[in-house]
Formats: structure tokens, sequence, C-alpha cells
């Protein structure tokens, strides 16, 4: 069996684990092991982690003065190094805790190995990723903020546009672009409450709970919580190091809002298409073909949506994974690093993508309103007028109305453009010529809807100023949970 081997082909040290064990391990069993090739990425947590740690041992006399300032500055220099890209990683110190523990105790010698007093890799880890999920989720609520700032900022610049609202992917009725954009920033706005759980979810102390039963030292956990900005500590040692609550939370807001992100992304594609033009995204968001030299492709809609069933597939990965694990740490456990940090980039790529194409997306009001026209979308409001004003039931009414569409599809013209003889054929009742054009008006039909949420311009009113209300308390919530400087 050929020795243990690091990344640069060395022959390792004994691992800080070795314990009991001969250090002797199979290949197989380093390659399984390592995480530093992810959880290299927690070095910031783990670095502050352990700088709050070690104070915290220096109050309880465990560390002297000099001591402890011997492992900050091994421990700032630490982070340089990583930071510079200095850090040699070796697959057998298999995590970021023994890397920056072991590179601590080539700079500081024994001191370095006092750093682990009163502490597990299992509450280390935990710390880590609640610290990050904290992080993330911060990260989060400021992108959804940011996005839906941008659609708030586009839905007040557009009230005066029309486009059809669809069923069924089939015209339906007249909606201002104002409200079809604010349904997407209510959406959006619920996903930064949800990242606001995930947050609230993150934020209690593992640290201080050891491998899984407490540690025997007379440790300050009320001092770690206020420093590291806990809002409480887990009252169970065994639920501190096993849950992985918070992560899942996290990826469940994530999750959402992808499917959320995926939606508004088909539309843009929709949108963007030749037959709808409804859109038109900037060059520096599109691509061209290696082909086609007519084509401009909306890679970012297109990326977005493609995403989506990767974050989603995060949630499930890490919630299969927990399923059936007894109380308390085991190492599949160390499955929920790449989720938790593939989730975060791809939500921050993904929503910084959409906000991009939102705010420098270019509408176009004649296309979207020669679709509404083009599938009559204004035919129900025509039946409901021949009802109210023309004293018919509303089956005849409804008759009538799907009459005259046959006869526009048929003569190849549409409610707005049809003859008034080819109208009075239909019936009498049409022939008002005044009443007509009154029933079948775009705008006037979306004035109509005067009830509560309606795209009726008064309550576009209504509904942006309840927007800039909400996103302005969200604002707070950011200011609150801002980690202070």
């Amino acid at each position: 069996m050929e020795g243990a081997r690091n990344l640069t082909g060395k022959k390792s040290d004994s691992p800080l684990w070795k314990g009991r064990s001969s250090g002797m391990v199979n290949d197989i069993m380093l390659e399984m092991g390592e995480s530093i090739s992810l959880d290299i990425e927690l070095f910031e947590e783990d670095i502050r982690g352990s700088k709050i740690h070690s104070e915290m041992l220096n109050k309880i006399g465990i560390l002297s003065k000099e001591e402890l300032q011997k492992i900050h500055t091994g421990l700032d220099q630490i982070r340089e190094e990583i930071i510079e890209g200095q850090m040699d990683l070796r697959i057998e110190l298999e995590d970021i805790h023994t890397h920056i523990e072991n590179r601590l105790t080539e700079l500081t010698g024994d001191t370095g190995k006092k750093l682990h007093t009163a502490r597990s890799r299992n509450d280390q880890i935990a710390l880590d990723t609640h610290l990050y999920v904290k992080k993330s989720a911060i990260q989060s609520m400021k992108s959804m903020y940011d996005l839906c700032e941008a659609l708030l900022k586009r839905a007040e610049e557009h009230t005066d546009f029309l486009l059809p609202g669809y069923t069924h992917m089939q015209v339906a009725q007249p909606i201002r672009l104002s409200h079809h954009l604010l349904a997407h920033f209510w959406s959006f706005l619920r996903d930064f409450d949800r990242f606001h759980q995930s947050f609230q979810s993150a934020d209690r102390l593992p640290l201080g709970s050891g491998a899984m039963a407490g540690v025997n030292y007379p440790t300050d956990r009320k001092y770690i919580q206020k420093k590291l900005n806990f809002q409480s500590i887990y009252p169970n040692s065994m639920d501190a190091v096993s849950t992985r609550d918070h992560i899942m939370d996290f990826l469940y807001a994530s999750g959402v809002f992808m499917v959320h992100a995926s939606r508004i992304s088909e539309e843009i594609i929709i949108w963007n298409s030749i037959e709808f033009s409804f859109i038109t995204l900037p060059d520096s968001l599109t691509t061209g073909s290696s082909i086609m030299p007519q084509k401009k492709n909306p890679d970012l809609a297109e990326l977005s949506r493609g995403k989506t069933g990767r974050v989603c597939g995060n949630l499930f990965s890490l919630m299969t994974n927990l399923k059936g694990l007894p109380l308390t740490y085991n190492r599949d456990l160390q499955e929920d690093r790449f989720p938790l940090l593939d989730s975060s980039k791809q939500i921050q790529m993904t929503s910084q993508a959409l906000t991009e194409m939102i705010r420098t997306a270019v509408f176009n009001k004649h296309n979207m309103q020669s679709s509404l026209e083009k599938g009559f979308a204004t035919a129900t409001d025509l039946a409901d007028a021949l009802v109210s004003e023309k004293n018919i039931p509303f089956r005849e009414a409804h008759h009538i109305a799907g009459d005259l569409v046959r006869v526009c599809m048929e003569n190849g013209c549409t409610l707005q453009t049809i003859s008034d003889e080819l109208r009075a054929k239909i019936s009498p009742l049409l022939e008002d010529r005044a009443f007509f054009r009154n029933a079948i008006d775009l705008f006037k039909s979306a004035d109509k809807k005067i009830s509560e949420s309606g795209t009726s311009l008064p309550r576009q009113k209504d509904q942006l100023n309840q927007a800039q209300q909400e996103l302005s308390s969200r604002k707070e919530i950011l200011k609150r949970n801002a980690e202070p400087s």
C-alpha cells in the first residue's frame, strides 16, 4: 500500500486526529474523507470563530495574554496566506479546521496546539456553517432587495403600457405592464422573507457543545455568543452538532427563489423572441450565434432558468443525506458543504443576472398592444357591455361576442379594425359605433378592474405605494441584521 500523499505528492505528516490510530490509512480513505477542496471557502468563518474561541480560553485562564497574541497574529497571517493562494491544500489534513490548526502550530509551536482546547471539529464546523448561512442569507436578502427595487422602478415607469395577461399561454385580458412586473415583485419580496427566516434559523451559537455532550471546562459561551453576534445559544449540545436545519432553511429559500427566477426568465426568453418582441435586451446581456449572424440570444435568462434544477437538487440532496441519521455527528454530514456553498453562489449570480436584465430591458409598447388586438382581448368586455347596457342575457351576449371574433378571424381583422358593415351583419346591437368602441377600448378594459389589487390605474398607484412601503421595511431589516463593524 502506498503511503498517504498530499496534493503535491509529498508524504504526509501524522494527522491531528491520529489518536489511537496508527495514522497510516489507505489512499481511498484520504480521497473520500477530505473536504478541504470545498470548505476552504469557510476560512473566514473558521478564523473568526477561532479568534473568539481563543479569547474565551484566555478569559478562563487556559491561554495567557502572550499566547493569545501569538495565536491572533498567527491566524491573521494564515488568513493572508489563504487570500493570496499561498496555503498548500493537503488532502491528508482533510478539512479547513485542521489546515488552519496545523499551520498555526507551524507558526507558534505548542501554543497553536492549545487552540483546540474545549472544542471539537463537530461544533467547529457547525459554527462555520452557521456563520456562513448568516452571511449568505444577508447577501441573498440584499440581492432580493435589489431585484425588487429594479422591478418596482420599472413598474413605476410603465403604468401606461398595456400588454396581454395570459391564461394557458393564450391572450386573456389587458393588463398594465406595471401590474405584471409587480406580480414578480411580490414573489421576490417573499423570497427576501424566506432568506430572512434562514438567517434567524442560523442565529444560534453551537460552539461550546464539544463533540456532542459538552466540554470539561468552565467555558463562557455567553461571551462567545456576544462576540460572534448570535441571538441565542443552542440549549442542547447534541442538537447543536447534529442539526443542519439552518442549511436546509437556506436551501429551501434558495430553491423557491430559483423557481420564481425560472418563471420570469422564461417570460424574458419568450418576450425576447421575434414572434413576441415585447422586449429588447442590450447587446451586453446577450450573445450571438456561431453560425447564424442574425441571432441575439437571451443566454442569461436561459442560464438562470437552467440553474433551477441544480439548486432545487441541492435541497433534496441534503434532505436525503439527513434522512435516518442517528444522533449525533456522523461523517455523512460532511456532505452539507457542497449544496450550501454551491447554492449560495448560484443565488448571487442568478439574482444579479435578473436584476441587470430588468434594469436594462426596453419594453416595446406597440408590439404589446398589437398582441392584445390580435388576441381579441376585450371580447369579454364587449359581452359584459351588452349585458349591462343593452339588457340582454349573458349567454346571448357571449354568443354575439364569439360570432364577432369568428368573423374577424375569417376576414383578417381585429375588433379595432373590423368594418361597420361586417359588425352590423352579426347583430344590430353592434351598430352603435360609440357603444362598440367604448366597450372594446383596451385602456378602459384595464381601468374597469377596480377591485383591490386589480390592474386599473388607481389600483396600480395604491399597489405601487404599498410596494414602496414594504420594500422600505425590508431595508430596515437589512440594517438591523447587518454585522457590527
